[in-house]
Formats: structure tokens, C-alpha cells, sequence
């Protein structure tokens, strides 16, 4: 079965897990939709149920691992399931061997990314009864705001339109930014499905005074400016108030690929908000891109590695920028 995530039924498919259905194949461009689903399927599975992760190379040097997993019995008769994060073509002969099980075991999630249409994988598991293929696109347009909509239905936060449309150009529709951004705002009402709680400009306008966006621009403009020692500085300020540094590199990222857009003449002159002269130019802008994109992807793979890599690399940025000065 082969679903595209806004459809219902893949929500439902994920909501409450079937008992015959042994793998859930989580891919797409959009990687951190694939992970948004994971997590909504480990909500499904319960709290006290226990994960196991694995990824691609594991089980490339060891099929059968996957069917050993998932027969599995937990000691406390705790509800378990299977994470494989990333995977690839190389976990292909795992999925057969745990298709081919007698027995059915736990439930495997398995986020592969982008996978071609040509994949032998994303060809298999669309033709096994006992699997789910979902697809994950980068939401744009009224669609992103929908998705905003529907973010804030489930934690109790009601969205209207115009604040759903902030949203998604403030965090330029990026499924992780956007869902913690609408989580900051369900935790600043107290809202919950059970006393849900109507957002306001004047709720927004609040956090980003209390440095949620406006303070992350400025903070992104510091880095992509060269200023080394005001990046530190930024990093340490948003670790001691609990900001978010993955939103940070986001942002930062976003605005230095605008940056590259309008020295090539393919968008509109970067600027706005006050920014701060950046010295990013050619080949060092583009060497900037590539390796904030791989510390973002890094930090989805693993939250406490990914908070080092995160700063780290930010830093790494601001020198960049510090060259051109």
C-alpha cells in the first residue's frame, strides 16, 4: 500500500497501528515529515512502549537482525517496535527477511528519505500486503498552512488563518521549525486537546519579543555577518533560555541560500529586519550551504550529538563569513 502523508488514511494507518501490518516505509523529500510521522507513530504505540533502533549499515552487515528484533520479547511485556533511522537500498534484504517471518512480531518504522520511483526497496514494500509506504512533500502554499492548522488542532491550539500564514513564512514552511514554533505557542496558553486555546498576533508578537523569531533572525544575521565572537555569544544565549539551535541553523541556512539566490540573480535582494552586512561570497557561501545542511540533517539523526554539531558548525559559519571581511 503506497499513501502520500497529508492523505487521511496514512494518518489513520499511523494513529492506530494495524496488527497485520509489519512495516511502515517513511520517505520522501521531505525528511523531517518522515521523522513528524515516526513520532506520531511512537505516540500511537504508547509511552511506556519500548523502541529499538537501528539503521541502514546494521542491518546491511546483518539482514536478519530486523526478523530477530521483531520476533523479540520484551522482559516486562512492555508493547515494543523497530526505528531503523537511516536506511537505504542496503536494508532491502532485512525487509524481505521480515516480510518473509512466520510470524508477524513487532512493528517496524523505517525512514529512508528520498527514495527514487526506480528504488528496489520503495518496489517491494509497495507490493507487500503487510506494508505501508508513505510519502512526505515539503508543504507549500495554502497546503503548508493547513498543515499549520492542523499542528495546532492536535496540541488544543486554535490557528486562524492569518497567523497560520505567519507561521509558515516566518519558519518558510519547514515541518520541524514550524511544529516546534506552533509547540511554543500551545505551551504559552496552556492549551491541550481537552481545553483548547485560541492563538492571537498579540500571542506571537509576545514569544518573538521574548526572543523566539525575531531573536533567532538577529542571531542568524550575527553569524552570516562574521562576527565570531557575537555567534558565541548567541549560542550561549539561546542554550541558557532553552532556545532552539537546530531553529537557529534553519534560519540560518534559509537566509544564507537566499543570499546565494540574489548574488546569482535567481531572487530578490537579501535584506530586511535590520539585517547585518554579510561577507559570504562564491565558494565559501555555497561550502557554508553544504555543511549547515548536513549539521541539520545530522542533528534529526541524533538530538544530543546534534546540539555539538549544531554550534560547532555555526561557529564554522561565522569564520567563513570572518574571511571576507
Amino acid at each position: 500500500m503506497s499513501l502520500r502523508a497529508d492523505n487521511a488514511a496514512a494518518l489513520k494507518a499511523l494513529d492506530a497501528p494495524a496488527a497485520n501490518i509489519r512495516l511502515y516505509l517513511l520517505y520522501g523529500p521531505d525528511e523531517a515529515g518522515s521523522e513528524a510521522l515516526s513520532a506520531r507513530f511512537g505516540k500511537a504505540m504508547g509511552q511506556g512502549a519500548e523502541r529499538i533502533d537501528l539503521d541502514g549499515p546494521t542491518l546491511r552487515s546483518d539482514p536478519a537482525r530486523l526478523s530477530d528484533e521483531a520476533a523479540s520479547i520484551s522482559m516486562f511485556g512492555d508493547k515494543r517496535w523497530i526505528r531503523v533511522n537511516p536506511a537505504g537500498e542496503e536494508s532491502l534484504p532485512a525487509v524481505e527477511a521480515l516480510m518473509e517471518a512466520t510470524a508477524a512480531g513487532d512493528p517496524v518504522v523505517m525512514i529512508a528519505g528520498n527514495l527514487r520511483k526506480t528504488s528496489k526497496l520503495l518496489t517491494y514494500v509497495e507490493g507487500q500486503k503487510a506494508a505501508v509506504a508513505i510519502i512526505s512533500y515539503a508543504p507549500e502554499g495554502r497546503n503548508a498552512e493547513q498543515l499549520a492548522v492542523n499542528m495546532g488542532r492536535e496540541l488544543g491550539l486554535e490557528l486562524p488563518g492569518d497567523l497560520a500564514r505567519r507561521l509558515v513564512q516566518i519558519t518558510s514552511g519547514e515541518r520541524g521549525l514550524l511544529a516546534s514554533e506552533i509547540e511554543k505557542l500551545a505551551l504559552y496558553l496552556d492549551a491541550t486537546p481537552e481545553e483548547p486555546r485560541a492563538a492571537t498576533a498579540e500571542v506571537l508578537d509576545a514569544l518573538a519579543a521574548e526572543g523566539g523569531e525575531q531573536q533567532l533572525f538577529k542571531a542568524a544575521m550575527v553569524v552570516l555577518s562574521g562576527n565570531v565572537r557575537g555567534t558565541e555569544h548567541e549560542i550561549a544565549h539561546l542554550r541558557q533560555s532553552g532556545g532552539s539551535l537546530a531553529g537557529l541553523l534553519r534560519i540560518t541556512l534559509q537566509r544564507a541560500v537566499g543570499l546565494s539566490q540574489a548574488q546569482n540573480g535567481q531572487g530578490q535582494r537579501f535584506g530586511g529586519r535590520g539585517d547585518e552586512p554579510t561577507n559570504l561570497r562564491g565558494d565559501d557561501l555555497d561550502k557554508a550551504i553544504v555543511r549547515m545542511a548536513e549539521a541539520e540533517r545530522t542533528s534529526r539523526l541524533s538530538h544530543m550529538v546534534g546540539e555539538v554539531v549544531l554550534a560547532q558548525e555555526l561557529v564554522n559559519v561565522a569564520r567563513l563569513a570572518a574571511r571576507g571581511r
